[in-house]
């Protein structure tokens, strides 16, 4: 029977990924919390609870939303599941000490630590609860440093950890999670600044035709004042990562040219548009040196343009300067390598890439409704396996055996739903545009400017290395994979007489049949491979 003095609230957190992957669940806490306070005869008033996707903000108001409820409706009782799920901080765990020490009949009860503390409890009580807490904080420390040395390898690698602006988007590639130009919203971004450049028109005429342009946020919200400010300001279009007040090399491809870039930072910051540069090397962030793997710099010499590590440190001392007509001569001879020698093959390549896409959509409804069938079995074997707990006919260490099973299932599930679309058919079609890509670069190439040539270079090749005046193109796995193709294309169309870059029906070649018999076994699988995989298998995976 309920009375003042046996109200309760629950409070269940999951505050990391790895945590749910444990076990720690809030429904699993949430049933744990509510068997205890039943077997204790505590009426539970109002359940918080704070999951993995929330912020630190929105952590702290639920927070602030518990200490208020609880105080303002006389809730005599706190349950949770250990001292961890309550609080990290010493902040936090002086707020509790406050609302216990207001009345001796207030309680917190750690469940799985077996912790009941309140006002008058004994001095070992009060250790023990201490001790929690600053294992609890240690934690904390050792988390936020394993993320710092993530985020500064992320760094070093030339990608954000953290969301890309708008404009951007998420894709996974080669296991890594990359920020890449979205066609979606990079057409409008690149609008937006050029027409800020425009006499007359300010950040709040910039707002407003982005909102009639259609520009939202990732959540559908409209672009405010101070949003399109800092998308103004936000070197990462360039090719920048602005990350803890410092700024960092990125490999993201750029989507705003340098001087329009510049130009907008000098309009914000003095009223009117800067001059644009000079002179812009287009080899500038994308050439590394070989000892140390940092970038190469670039100077002005008698009109050509001189590129060498300029670090002291011994290895790099005294290294040969490599003039920009070698590099690009370098990487034209590579762009060259990734042109088909017929077109006629890579137009079916890329007709079968897009058919793959198409069944992908076909078949996702069904996916998703057997996906979602299993999900909703496996939940409900949680509750009859809950069930059969509070009943007594399973022992307690069985229930939390089958009971993290089926949530590690439901999880991997839940992930694989989320993911079925996005994490495939993103990286298909990414395979199809670095396919069209590779077709049609060398030949534009040479008619880029130098911020057009620096996105076609991070596009298709790794890097570029420079030892000691050699140069060395690595392209991108997949890339790679086209080149080796286009090269064995060449050699079997030598043998049949057929030109490089045409196809034509001469009685000499037999025709476009003799020529796709010929070169379709090269796109369909490859030699070095387990096992067989047709063309855009591999443009998906690699």
């Amino acid at each position: 029977m309920s009375n003042k003095y046996n109200r309760s609230v629950i409070l269940a957190r999951v505050s990391s990924k790895a945590q749910e992957d444990e076990g720690y669940s809030l429904d699993s806490q949430v049933k744990l919390l509510n068997g205890y306070c039943e077997n204790k005869g505590l009426s539970v008033e109002r359940v918080f609870k704070i999951a993995e996707t929330a912020s630190k903000d929105q952590s702290r108001k639920t927070f602030k939303e518990l200490l208020t409820y609880i105080s303002k409706n006389r809730i005599y009782h706190l349950a949770v599941e250990k001292t961890d799920r309550l609080t990290r901080n010493l902040k936090d765990a002086v707020a509790i000490d406050d609302w216990l020490y207001k009345d001796n009949k207030r309680m917190l009860h750690a469940v799985k630590e077996n912790l009941l503390l309140h006002k008058e409890a004994r001095s070992d009580v009060k250790f023990m609860w201490n001790i929690h807490l600053a294992v609890a904080k240690k934690y904390t420390d050792n988390l936020r440093e394993e993320a710092m040395k993530g985020w500064a390898e992320k760094l070093a690698q030339g990608w954000l950890p953290a969301v890309p602006p708008i404009g951007y988007k998420t894709i996974t590639e080669n296991g890594k999670r990359i920020h890449v130009p979205d066609p979606a919203t990079m057409k409008t971004v690149q609008r937006v600044f050029e027409d800020y450049l425009k006499p007359n028109q300010s950040v709040r005429t910039a707002t407003l035709a982005a909102y009639e342009m259609g520009l939202r946020t990732r959540n559908g919200h409209q672009i405010t004042l101070s949003m399109m400010h800092k998308i103004l300001l936000n070197p990462f279009y360039i090719g920048i990562n602005h990350f803890n007040g410092a700024d960092y090399p990125g490999v993201q491809t750029p989507i705003i040219q340098k001087k329009v870039f510049d130009a907008v930072q000098e309009k914000i910051h003095s009223g009117r548009p800067q001059k644009l540069q000079r002179h812009n090397v287009s080899l500038s962030g994308v050439t590394f040196c070989a000892s140390c793997g940092k970038q190469v710099s670039w100077q002005l010499q008698k009109g050509h343009y001189y590129g060498a590590c300029q670090r002291r440190v011994s290895d790099c001392k005294g290294r040969k300067y490599v003039r920009e007509e070698t590099v690009q001569s370098a990487v034209v001879n590579q762009l060259n390598r990734l042109f088909c020698p017929s077109q006629l093959v890579m137009q079916w390549v890329l007709e079968t890439m897009r058919e793959s896409v198409n069944k992908d959509v076909d078949n996702k409804e069904e996916v998703r409704a057997n996906s979602q069938a299993r999900i909703n079995r496996l939940k409900a074997m949680d509750d009859t396996l809950y069930d059969d707990r509070l009943a007594g006919e399973i022992s307690k260490e069985k229930y939390a055996q089958k009971h993290a099973q089926i949530q590690q299932e439901i999880e991997v599930m839940e992930r694989a739903l989320e993911t079925f679309e996005d994490d495939v058919a993103e990286r298909k079609q990414r395979g199809i545009y670095l396919t069209e890509l590779s077709q049609r670069a060398g030949i534009y190439y040479a008619d880029k400017s130098d911020d057009e040539k620096r996105q076609v270079i991070l596009e298709l090749f790794d890097k570029i290395v420079i030892d000691n005046g050699e140069v060395t193109v690595k392209m991108k796995r997949f890339l790679a994979r086209i080149a080796k193709a286009s090269d064995k294309s060449r050699e079997v169309l030598s043998t049949l007489k057929v030109s490089d870059r045409t196809i034509e029906n001469t009685p000499d070649n037999g025709g476009d049949e003799i020529v796709l018999n010929a070169l379709r076994s090269i796109w369909q699988g490859w030699p070095d491979l387990n096992r067989q995989h047709d063309f855009w298998r591999v443009a998906a995976y690699h």
